[in-house]
């Protein structure tokens, strides 16, 4: 059997280490640190479908602010509390190694608690309503067979 032996200076020592660091980062986050360019046209379709996307969730914000349960508070005025999502989004769009699904997009924005307070079921309605907390929200979608998919 045949052994390597090889000496290196303390220099040397540390840039082997961070060639291995590097090595190891580059594994871990493959497909984010691919460097390949995603195509214009992939970009075009993810931001199509994201506007979709953000499209549907504002509808869902309308049907959540009008189907509010209203509750009494303790002064008599009357409160309501719905989910409301954006409308501001980040949009990003990753290569990944697969050749099934080439590439991920991704989707981030606000899921707020909004609040709504009147003195009549009427004036509830018709305020205007605010945030009272907020999480942020990261959708990821794959691009599989030459369409974006959830």
């Amino acid at each position: 059997m045949k052994r390597f032996c090889f000496a290196i200076s303390g220099r040397q020592c540390g840039l082997i280490f961070f060639v291995m660091l590097l090595a190891m980062v580059a594994g871990f986050c493959g497909p984010a640190l691919a460097g390949e360019a995603v195509p214009g046209s992939i970009l075009t379709s993810f931001e199509k479908f994201s506007n979709g996307w953000m499209s549907r969730l504002a509808q869902v914000n309308r049907e959540n602010s009008r189907d509010l349960k209203p509750e009494s508070t303790a002064n008599g005025r009357l409160i309501g509390r719905y989910i409301n999502y954006g409308p501001d989004c980040a949009r990003e769009v990753r290569t990944t190694d697969s050749k099934a699904t080439p590439y991920v997009g991704i989707i981030r924005y606000a899921q707020k608690v909004m609040e709504k307070e009147g003195e009549t079921p009427q004036k509830l309605k018709d305020h205007p309503g605010a945030p009272t907390s907020e999480i942020q929200v990261t959708e990821i979608f794959r691009y599989t067979g030459g369409r974006w998919v959830y």
